[in-house]
């Protein structure tokens, strides 16, 4: 249908308007708007776009985007997406622009395709809107929600919401945490509602309740049980959500996790209970030392109440006597920030004075600053007052009222350091032989009182200028700074001032007493190696019985040493299988023939060589490893007489000396069985060698054990006979099935008449209790033809063969032959 040319022109009038209107809109906006040609020139821009590059309409319109942007900015940011809006894109990215006034401003671009023109080239359109408040308002927010996520990571607070229409809970990250479970769980209500611990589950029932039903908030703590299965009380806050006619559709609240919290209050509580109820005395002062608490044992000790403390400062209690340089070091070191750790006398309300042991340190803030100190004090009188007790008693022995040990060392150790040193001196040890006999003749109290008096003797030789001391039960020792030359006058005069009788009640007695000395000399030495070198002197002395007095030497200093490096080696002798068995043959002297054998023990020193038991038997009992050694020489034994058997050797009985300290360790017996059920050997095949020492320290359980092993069936022998403490009587109660006679009267057998009548009485003897007796140290044919005259039937010695090694006596049981080895007869009878 034609249109008449009046609604043709009315159509081109609003179309000029509609046209009027956009360009009003697009000249009056705030963003930047303009238009530009294919060969990028401006064609049109808006009243803001020319304000702000301060152009008129006149002066940007035909000008080239380069010129008035920037070649560079052009070229590197405008003309890529401008060249993808000429193809006909859309394209819209944000850069950063700098204005005239120097300002950096966040521009977002939108650049549209326009089409051609009446010069049928491609237009682009462009509108830019400036977005830097909007991006920093963003930033901002963004800001604000990692700060306020932090403080609730920090805090353990979490939110949650719940909309009633779907029923499932949205938990933020922290609230899935503390229940143990990943980020963005969200549960249901009942499910969120079963995390709670039984007993707080009817009470969240309720609060949520009420919470969606009548719009009630609710705030309380309550207790969960996480997926782990621990316990933890949080802080649950909730209040409803309404939609715009008031109705309740939901609810959200917070939650807080007090787990942490609740700890720190248990903690506090039991440290608060600790501290009121510790004996200690506490206190805590402010930064200029005025008291802000004390417990009940501070008013215990000070006498006074908290009342009359609080606001006061230390100097309350202060008894004047402590000096001032103390308390300078105390602030000193609490205003460092150490601890300070002292002593200090103080008075009590009442007067008295008191000690006490403070612990003084600073109290420090979160931050590590100084808010506080606090003093934990501990009462020490009757400690001090224990102390000076003990000082005395560690200086003066108690009974005699002489020097101690320790007092005597340090009285001495003074003069030498006081440049006292007396060349010509001596240093004195002695002791009371047989005080044990004393004591038990007379009594103990008989015993103290010869002790004394005692004592008093020495203290009596010792002179105003010398020392006096008891550092032993029956030991003394007594320093002579200026004796008479030679020393043995002085220690004639003093051995016999010492041993003169004691009168007591009526009765008179002697006692004997054993000397070393050392003296002074010119080489300077501590008190401590004086002492040393005279007990060295005095040890020595008590083997060599027939002098009055021993003298130290540097031999015996060397012999010491030597002892203690034995004694040291010993212990690793068994680690390092240094010991050894030697057999020695028992022969019938009537045949030669091998009847038994002795094992002898031998240490092999990877430095010394072969040593023998006497050089480190003495040195086991005293480091009392002979219990070890004498167990190894047991098994040892016992361990070759098995192998000997299963190479179908007849063995015979092998003999094994046994020390007196075995028996007294306890349960030997029982030991010996042991090893002879490990080794399989039979009892009769072992033979146990006891020296006469087992009547000096003969005891019913001692005599116990030698019994048990006898009913064993283990062979006793009685070693060494007529050497040492011997008594008939102690001989008849004992088992033993062989009596050994002494090398000793064996060698001298053929010139001295005494050792004959000893071996005859010995062998006499032996017969009466039904025991075999077998002598020792046969060396020559002649001594074992006496043997045999005086009817001893068993003997060995070097005449028949001296101790073998394990694998020469081995031989020996294969030969089975006559000893001594190529003999043709016995010994005539």
């Amino acid at each position: 249908m034609l249109h008449s040319s009046g609604e043709t022109s009315a159509q081109l009038r609003a179309q000029k308007e509609l046209l009027q209107h956009l360009h009003d809109l697009l000249e009056n906006s705030e963003d930047l708007c303009g238009i530009a040609d294919a060969d990028y020139r401006y064609i049109w821009a808006n009243r803001a776009y020319r304000e702000h590059y301060g152009l008129t309409d006149g002066e940007l319109v035909g000008r080239s985007l380069p010129e008035i942007l920037g070649a560079d900015y052009f070229e590197q940011t405008v003309k890529p997406y401008l060249d993808r809006c000429l193809g006909g894109e859309t394209v819209r990215y944000e850069t950063e622009r700098t204005t005239t006034d120097g300002q950096r401003r966040r521009l977002r671009v939108n650049y549209y395709p326009l089409g051609p023109g009446l010069d049928r080239k491609q237009r682009a359109g462009a509108v830019i809107t400036d977005v830097t408040d909007l991006r920093t308002a963003e930033n901002e927010l963004q800001r604000q929600a990692h700060l306020i996520e932090m403080a609730g990571q920090i805090a353990r607070v979490g939110g949650w919401s719940v909309y009633l229409d779907d029923g499932r809970i949205a938990w933020s990250p922290v609230v899935a945490e503390i229940h143990g479970m990943p980020a963005g769980y969200a549960p249901p209500i009942e499910e969120g509602i079963n995390f709670y611990a039984p007993e707080s589950r009817d009470r969240i029932r309720t609060l949520f309740n009420d919470c969606i039903e009548r719009g009630l908030p609710y705030d309380e703590e309550l207790a969960i049980i996480d997926t782990e299965g621990q316990r933890n009380w949080v802080r649950a806050l909730g209040e409803p959500l309404f939609d715009a006619e008031g109705r309740i559709v939901g609810a959200q609240g917070a939650f807080q996790d007090l787990t942490r919290h609740r700890e720190r209050e248990r903690q506090l509580h039991q440290f608060r209970h600790i501290i009121e109820q510790s004996p200690a005395a506490v206190a805590v002062t402010d930064l200029e030392g005025q008291i802000e608490y004390v417990n009940p044992a501070f008013e215990r000790v000070s006498g006074y109440s908290r009342d009359e403390l609080l606001g006061q400062t230390p100097a309350r209690i202060q008894s004047g006597n402590t000096p001032d340089e103390v308390y300078r070091d105390l602030w000193g070191t609490i205003t460092a920030g150490e601890t300070w750790t002292g002593e200090i006398q103080n008075r009590r309300k009442d007067g008295t004075l008191f000690w006490e042991q403070d612990v003084i340190s600073p109290l420090k803030d979160e931050q590590g600053r100084v808010i506080n100190y606090v003093a934990i004090k501990q009462d020490i009188t009757s400690l001090k007052k224990a102390e000076e007790q003990l000082r005395r008693l560690a200086f003066e022995d108690a009974l005699t009222g002489l020097l101690s040990r320790s007092g005597f060392e340090r009285a001495l150790q003074e003069r030498i350091d006081g440049e006292h040193w007396h060349p010509a001196g001596i240093l004195v040890i002695t002791d009371i032989a047989a005080l044990r006999d004393i004591n038990e003749s007379y009594g103990y109290e008989a015993g103290d009182w010869l002790l004394k008096e005692f004592g008093q003797r020495l203290k009596g030789q010792a002179g105003d200028h010398g020392l006096a001391g008891r550092i032993g039960g029956d030991e003394f020792v007594v320093f002579l700074p200026e004796p008479r030359e030679p020393p043995e006058l002085e220690l004639g005069e003093l051995h016999d001032a010492l041993t003169a009788p004691f009168a007591m009640h009526g009765a008179e007695f002697e006692v004997a007493i054993r000397i070393g000395f050392t003296r002074m000399g010119t080489r300077r030495r501590t008190a401590e190696d004086l002492l040393h070198e005279a007990e060295l002197a005095q040890f020595r002395n008590h083997a060599e019985v027939s002098q009055l007095w021993s003298a130290f030497t540097p031999e015996l200093l060397e012999e010491t040493q030597q002892r203690i490096d034995l004694t040291r080696d010993l212990r690793e002798a068994l680690k390092e299988d240094q010991l050894e068995l030697h057999f020695q043959p028992k022969v019938d002297l009537a045949s030669g023939q091998l009847v038994s054998c002795e094992a002898l023990l031998r240490w092999n020193h990877p430095e010394r060589g072969l040593l023998p038991p006497d050089l480190f038997i003495s040195l086991a009992e005293q480091s009392q490893q002979i219990t070890a050694v004498g167990d190894w020489a047991l098994a040892q034994a016992c361990r070759h007489l098995r192998e000997w058997r299963d190479a179908g050797l007849e063995p015979v009985r092998v003999a094994v000396n046994v020390s007196l300290t075995q028996f007294e360790v306890g349960n030997f017996a029982r030991r010996v069985q042991s090893i002879l059920e490990v080794s399989g050997v039979a009892p009769e095949e072992l033979a146990l060698e006891v020296t006469e020492g087992v009547f000096i320290g003969q005891s019913p359980a001692l005599l116990q054990q030698i019994r048990v092993l006898h009913e064993m069936g283990v062979r006793l022998s009685l070693d060494d006979f007529g050497t040492g403490y011997s008594s008939l009587l102690y001989i008849k109660e004992y088992p033993f099935d062989e009596i050994k006679i002494d090398q000793g009267f064996v060698f001298h057998l053929l010139d001295e008449p005494f050792h004959r009548h000893i071996v005859e009485t010995v062998v006499t003897l032996a017969r009466a209790m039904d025991a075999e007796v077998i002598a020792e140290g046969i060396e020559s044919a002649q001594v074992a033809e006496a043997l045999l005259e005086m009817a001893c039937p068993f003997g060995q010695g070097y005449y028949y063969s001296m101790p073998l090694e394990a694998e020469d006596f081995r031989w020996l049981l294969e030969q089975r032959g006559r000893l001594p080895l190529g003999s043709t007869h016995p010994p005539s009878t």
